[in-house]
């Protein structure tokens, strides 16, 4: 008997992914395929990009939840970062001004 583990472990937990999970609907070209009365194939897939270009990476559907909430970990702590970036560029200007008051 097959025991379904799931894809959500400890070690998943901490993935950060920079992307979009998306849905794919294609034609597989076959003549008497139910694509070609309108019924398209349908994929979940990750978006993302990888070196300049857009990667688009097949996701089965017990990765995708895994897949949105490393995509929401990654949108998470980018926020904290640019507030965190941010809060460090008012503090230098407020650093520099004050060197300028002391100067004079």
């Amino acid at each position: 008997m097959e025991v379904f583990m799931s894809p959500i472990s400890k070690q998943n937990n901490q993935l950060l992914i920079r992307g979009s999970v998306v849905l794919l609907r294609r034609r597989c070209g076959k003549d008497r395929c139910k694509c070609n009365k309108g019924e398209l194939h349908e994929t979940w897939a990750l978006s993302c990009s990888y070196q300049g270009k857009t990667k688009i990476i097949s996701i089965s559907p017990e990765y995708l939840e895994l897949a949105r909430q490393s995509i929401t970990r990654y949108q998470k702590a980018f926020s904290q970062l640019e507030a965190q970036a941010l809060r460090g560029a008012k503090q230098l200007h407020t650093l520099i001004k004050s060197s300028k008051k002391s100067a004079r």
